[in-house]
C-alpha cells in the first residue's frame, strides 16, 4: 500500500475508486438510493416534512431494513413510472411497497413479505355502483382513474391485458391527487387506491368528504421491497436479505406495521 502514492495521478484515483468501492460493498456502510413519491399524495407510506426530512410506515420499514443491513437511505422523489424505469437502469437501487410480477422480476430482486396491502375502489357517497366482480368495473357511466405503472392485483392485470373495453375504461394519472381532483369534479367513476392511504385521507383530507369505499375489494395481498438487479449486486442482495430476516425474527417490521394498523380496515388480516 506505501507504493500507492508514487502511482500517477489517474491511476491513483482509479485505485482509491476500487478499494473504496470495495469497502462500502463488503464492509458495514453503504448508501442505497430510494424512490419515494413526489410530494404527500401517498401518506401514511411517504411523508415528507417543510424541512425535506421522510417519515411514515413504508419509510420506517425501509430505514429498519437498511440499518439492520448497516445501509443509509438517500432518497429520490421521482413519479411512481420513472421509478421503475430509473430501478431497471440501476439509476435508483431500491423501491418499497413492489408487488411481484413476471415482467418486473426481469430487473427487480424482491426481498420480504413487506406490508399487507388492500386495493379499494374509492367513488363518490352519492354513488350507487352495483359491482361484484373486476369485470364489472368496464360498465361504469365514467372511466376507472388508476395510477400510470402500478399493479392491483393478478385477476385485475390479467383483465387489463386481455380485454380492449376493459382497458380502455381505465384513465392513467401520474399521481394519486389528480385522480382525487377528477372524482371531486365528477369526470370519473372512481379510482383504485391503496388501504392505508384511502382510510388516512378518509380522516385527514378535505376532498374525502365526499368520498366513499366501496364495498367490493379489488385486490389483498402483500407488497415487497424491491431492488435493481442492475445497481445491488448479489453480494449485497444477500447482505440485505439477511438484514430482513434478522430484523424480522426480532418483529421489527411487525411492531411499525403495528403503529398504523388504525388506519386500516384489513389489520385483522
Amino acid at each position: 500500500m506505501r507504493y500507492i502514492a508514487w502511482l500517477p495521478a489517474g491511476i491513483l484515483s482509479l485505485v482509491l475508486a476500487v478499494l473504496l468501492a470495495g469497502w462500502t460493498e463488503s464492509g458495514r456502510c453503504c448508501e442505497i438510493r430510494v424512490r419515494v413519491p413526489e410530494g404527500n399524495s401517498y401518506v401514511p407510506f411517504t411523508i415528507q416534512d417543510a424541512s425535506g426530512k421522510w417519515s411514515g410506515l413504508s419509510i420506517e420499514l425501509t430505514e429498519a431494513l437498511l440499518q439492520e443491513a448497516g445501509c443509509t437511505p438517500v432518497y429520490k422523489a421521482l413519479p411512481f413510472a420513472r421509478g421503475l424505469y430509473s430501478l431497471r437502469i440501476g439509476e435508483i437501487d431500491m423501491m418499497p411497497n413492489m408487488t411481484i410480477t413476471g415482467e418486473r422480476k426481469v430487473f427487480m430482486h424482491f426481498i420480504g413479505p413487506q406490508i399487507d396491502e388492500t386495493v379499494f375502489f374509492v367513488t363518490r357517497k352519492d354513488a350507487r355502483y352495483a359491482i361484484a366482480s373486476i369485470d364489472d368495473l368496464k360498465g361504469l357511466p365514467l372511466a376507472v382513474g388508476v395510477d400510470r405503472g402500478k399493479v392491483y392485483g393478478p385477476e385485475f392485470e390479467r383483465k387489463r391485458a386481455a380485454d380492449p373495453l376493459f382497458r380502455s375504461r381505465l384513465e392513467e394519472v401520474n399521481d394519486v391527487d389528480i385522480n382525487e381532483k377528477k372524482l371531486a369534479m365528477g369526470r370519473i367513476s372512481g379510482f383504485l387506491g391503496y388501504d392505508y392511504n384511502v382510510m388516512y385521507q378518509m380522516k385527514t383530507n378535505p376532498l374525502y368528504r365526499d368520498f366513499a369505499i366501496h364495498p367490493f375489494v379489488v385486490h389483498r395481498d402483500w407488497v415487497y421491497f424491491g431492488f435493481s438487479k442492475k445497481s445491488v449486486s448479489p453480494e449485497m442482495l444477500a447482505r440485505l436479505q439477511e438484514a430482513y430476516e434478522r430484523a424480522a425474527r426480532q418483529g421489527v417490521f411487525e411492531a411499525i406495521r403495528r403503529k398504523y394498523t388504525f388506519m386500516s380496515p384489513s389489520a385483522d388480516r
